[in-house]
């Protein structure tokens, strides 16, 4: 038992699992199964007592809660994972994040609703005549510059365009109901890695806050 452990006696919850799977495979891709079976076995190791949930395994859910925040992916929904490694200064990435560049703000509050894309695609659309691309649609708690920054500093060879930030004090609500509507119109990219990607625009998404949020 490792007695500087900080869950001896607790059970295995997402939150914990989350952890361990930063540290323990940071940097590295893994089979589902295999990162089941070792951070479970870490666990109770270290002193931590099995998981009482009764239907949804913690791993597995810590899993899908990191690829949605951009912290671990499936590349083609498969059972092997990429953890990206968690080893970044704060400089570092607050240095990513001043190169972004914002194209429009809008609302106001904390928190944050925001889009951004890759030059690369809406290129791509112009040439095609389209006026939607594949944009990026998530939340941020804080600076929404540095959460991006996180996401996509290794990505790509280019920086993303930040081409919407609406700013509030409801940004889960708000997220929810922005993604819902372009589900609901067929805009969702499932072949993307991570599930807030859609053929959208800017000015779309700020159409839909508009019509629900802006006079409420």
């Amino acid at each position: 038992m490792n007695n500087q452990y900080e869950y001896v006696d607790k059970p295995l919850t997402p939150g914990i699992a989350k952890k361990l799977i930063q540290e323990l495979f940071a940097g590295r891709t893994v089979q589902k199964q295999e990162i089941m079976r070792i951070v479970e076995e870490t666990h109770q190791e270290r002193g931590g007592l099995p998981s009482q949930a009764r239907f949804n395994n913690p791993v597995t859910l810590a899993l899908y809660n990191m690829r949605r925040e951009g912290e671990a992916s499936n590349p083609g929904k498969s059972d092997n994972w990429l953890i990206p490694s968690s080893i970044q200064d704060d400089d570092s990435v607050d240095s990513e994040s001043n190169n972004l560049d914002i194209e429009k703000t809008i609302g106001s509050g904390k928190q944050s609703v925001y889009l951004y894309y890759y030059p690369t695609y809406r290129r791509l659309a112009k040439l095609q005549g389209e006026e939607v691309w594949a944009c990026k649609v998530g939340r941020a708690k804080n600076d929404p510059l540095i959460r991006i920054s996180s996401q996509t500093r290794t990505a790509l060879p280019e920086y993303p365009k930040v081409g919407l930030i609406i700013k509030t004090d409801e940004f889960v609500l708000m997220e929810t109901t922005i993604q819902g509507i372009l589900k609901l119109q067929g805009k969702h990219k499932p072949d993307a890695p991570g599930t807030e990607w859609f053929i959208t625009s800017p000015s779309e998404v700020e159409q839909i806050y508009k019509n629900n949020f802006e006079n409420s």
